[in-house]
């Protein structure tokens, strides 16, 4: 019997079969195929079967409490970077486990500028013993340039040096040698008994 089918006397040709071509066959299962794990693999990652990033905008993500304010002053909260300015209350918790972890030796200092603390030159921190911390104005009470903390030397010289300027203060902030004639201010400081959050009140 030949492999060529037959056309039926029918005019109608309802009984006429065609030969599919091999290529075009494997072309549509190859094409099938192909949808099926398109849409499998779309139905998985609609349904989160794919990874979702962390971060800032995510539940998973650290978004912190905010470096100038809303956290815990009672020794608790101190933001992401470890230091929180609230404006509203006069009050900085700095934990030194994060940040200016040089307060952690006894005998240490730091000066922090104006732009995040209560006073306008800013404030001159001082590590004076494992449970005691000073914080002084870096206000010189001479003529009101910044007061620098010189570990080196152990005290607080005036940066306007020369002519009627000079003056130095010890790490306690009384005069040493003048012009000035008046110690620094002094803001309430302590330290939590783990020896890790400082807090340091405006009033």
């Amino acid at each position: 019997m030949s492999d060529k089918i037959k056309q039926s006397k029918c005019a109608c040709n309802c009984f006429e079969e065609k030969a599919v071509d091999p290529s075009r066959r494997d072309f549509i299962r190859k094409a099938s195929t192909l949808t099926l794990i398109g849409s499998t693999a779309f139905i998985l990652e609609a349904c989160g079967g794919g990874s979702s990033p962390t971060g800032p905008d995510n539940n998973g993500g650290d978004t912190g409490e905010g470096g100038t304010g809303g956290g815990d002053n009672n020794g608790g909260g101190t933001g992401d970077t470890g230091y929180n300015f609230d404006a509203s209350t006069g009050t900085i918790t700095i934990d030194i486990t994060k940040i200016y972890q040089s307060l952690q030796t006894v005998g240490s200092g730091i000066v922090l500028s104006g732009s995040n603390t209560f006073t306008s030159l800013g404030l001159i921190i001082i590590r004076v013993s494992n449970t005691t911390v000073r914080a002084l104005s870096r206000n010189c009470t001479h003529a009101g340039f910044a007061v620098n903390f010189d570990g080196t030397n152990n005290n607080l010289p005036c940066s306007a040096q020369g002519g009627s300027h000079g003056s130095i203060f010890n790490l306690n902030g009384t005069v040493l040698s003048g012009p000035a004639s008046t110690a620094l201010t002094s803001y309430n400081a302590s330290i939590n008994s783990e020896g890790t959050i400082i807090t340091i009140n405006q009033n």
